[in-house]
């Protein structure tokens, strides 16, 4: 009977059913699904559209909470414009408690203690670089050690000849070299545990291990060339700053006098200006019946901060060599400083050069930046 019944449902038997609607003709696949085909009733409308109603909140609640945050970046490092949130929520803690180095570094140690494989290192470290600056750690160099040691050990070191010569282009090896150009951008000298670091997580012929010894090579190299180094904490003053640049912009021996100091109560303007003994004797047997001439303003990096000065030279045909003049002297100020405080300049230079009250000075200021 079993058999029989599910041969006779399973068959497409067609028979007549009775409706209002009239006599229609159904099969018995339809006869037997007839509760299906009635229509719902109001009720259950309204318990399915409140069950939509309901799983929509929860979605939008999962969303709201799992939400990417957007974050300005550095257009230097090749951050990704997104990271993840969990990342910014813990710098973001942390900097709630203080903005310290401590608290920094408790960050890493806690993504470190997690999770042993360091599963999401790449959108940590790129968390880690865009908050370095609110935290005051970019010219950290053991911050810089701390962020290269969450790169996992073992994956990324070359194995075979071949790949020393054909690099692979790993992401994580892109993300070193963007923290390495964030210690040169900031002048740090790496250390021998940035070395070292970098040895065990790339191997020897990586780019990110030659990138450090270049760094080291440049940074020797460089301050041999300069006689006279910048401290690592520049002054504020403006004239202090103006000093440092002019003893940087030779190599002899100059003496360095403050005409103006900004520093007094209610005085804005400032003037620096400096002259070598060598100049001087140039000054004195100079014709007389030539002028001088006072340009500017031209400027001068001191780091990141730009100083303007002003230069009393000779005329270019004088100077054989460069065939730009000889330069008697040289003064620091702003951009946009008065004739009549550059004239005072020239009265002051008459003290030590008697020989310049009998030379015509000529003015030749211009008003772009050189």
């Amino acid at each position: 009977m079993v058999t029989i019944a599910r041969r006779v449902c399973n068959d497409h038997v067609v028979l007549k059913c009775y409706s209002p609607l009239g006599w229609m003709c159904l099969s018995r696949r339809q006869i037997c699904s007839t509760e299906s085909l009635r229509r719902k009733s109001e009720e259950e409308l309204k318990e399915e559209n409140s069950y939509d109603e309901r799983l929509a909140k929860i979605r939008a609640e999962d969303a709201a909470s799992t939400k990417l945050v957007h974050l300005k970046v550095n257009p230097k490092v090749k951050i990704s414009e997104t990271v993840v949130s969990k990342h910014v929520h813990a710098f973001e803690r942390a900097a709630s408690f203080g903005r310290t180095k401590e608290n920094f570094h408790g960050v890493i140690d806690s993504f470190l203690a997690k999770d042993k494989t360091r599963r999401g290192h790449m959108e940590f470290l790129k968390g880690a670089m865009h908050y370095m600056e609110e935290f005051g750690l970019v010219k950290d160099v053991e911050t810089y050690n701390r962020m290269l040691d969450v790169f996992p050990r073992g994956r990324f070191e070359n194995r075979t000849l071949f790949d020393a010569i054909w690099a692979k282009q790993h992401p994580q090896v892109i993300l070193a070299l963007d923290i390495l150009t964030m210690m040169e951008d900031n002048w740090l000298l790496p250390t021998e545990e940035t070395y070292d670091i970098l040895y065990e997580i790339f191997g020897h012929a990586s780019q990110p291990l030659q990138k450090c010894k270049r760094l080291v090579f440049w940074y020797h190299k460089l301050e041999e060339m300069f006689p006279n180094p910048y401290p690592k904490v520049l002054p504020e003053s403006d004239t202090e700053l103006s000093k440092l640049a002019l003893a940087r912009m030779t190599r002899d021996e100059q003496i360095i006098t403050i005409y103006k100091d900004n520093s007094e109560d209610g005085i804005q303007e400032f003037l620096v200006g400096a002259q070598t003994e060598g100049q001087k004797k140039i000054l004195e047997n100079y014709d007389s019946d030539k002028p001088l001439y006072v340009e500017g303003p031209s400027f001068i990096w001191v780091r990141r901060l730009q100083r303007h000065f002003f230069t009393l030279r000779t005329d270019a045909e004088l100077d054989e060599e460069n065939g730009e003049g000889n330069v008697l002297a040289i003064c620091m100020s702003h951009a946009n400083v008065s004739e009549e405080l550059l004239r005072s300049w020239i009265t002051h230079l008459q003290t030590e050069n008697p020989q310049l009250a009998n030379i015509s000075i000529i003015f030749n200021l211009s008003q772009t930046q050189q």
